[in-house]
């Protein structure tokens, strides 16, 4: 039987996944292998298998707001607008929050999350309400 999707990340199985989830750092490690993997994926053009890394990398860290700016970005690459638009709302709400960012509210991943908006709003076609919010958080500081 063929599995589609991406290869299943190497673990290390020496650890239940209670002690995975108690440890930070092996969250932060476990993250930053999914990116590596959806980074590789998106330079390799599977989109798809990239979406599946981030989604693994959000399970792991949820109100990381740079997980689902990227989320968003690799949906725009995948001409999913849809799913583009949900992941950069989410990215902004998360961004402007004291708990989406590590270190509070987060003035420069908000505008790239709002950057990402309107390159989405472009994709639809709707070029003025790009053009705005470009505008607006050209020179936004939080």
């Amino acid at each position: 039987m063929d599995r589609e999707g991406p290869p299943p990340i190497e673990r290390d199985t020496s650890q239940t996944d209670t002690e995975v989830g108690q440890d930070t750092q092996n969250s932060n490690a476990a993250t930053n292998t999914l990116l590596a993997a959806a980074t590789k994926a998106s330079q390799n053009n599977e989109h798809n298998n990239a979406v599946v890394y981030l989604e693994r990398a959000i399970r792991i860290d949820p109100r990381n707001a740079a997980l689902w700016l990227r989320l968003s970005a690799t949906h725009l690459a995948n001409h999913d607008l849809a799913a583009a638009n949900q992941h950069a709302r989410k990215a902004i709400a998360l961004a402007g929050s004291k708990t989406g960012s590590k270190t509070g509210s987060n003035s420069e991943l908000t505008r790239s999350a709002w950057f990402q908006m309107a390159d989405i709003k472009e994709a639809e076609g709707k070029r003025a309400e790009a053009d705005s919010i470009r505008r607006r958080y050209r020179r936004y500081r939080g």
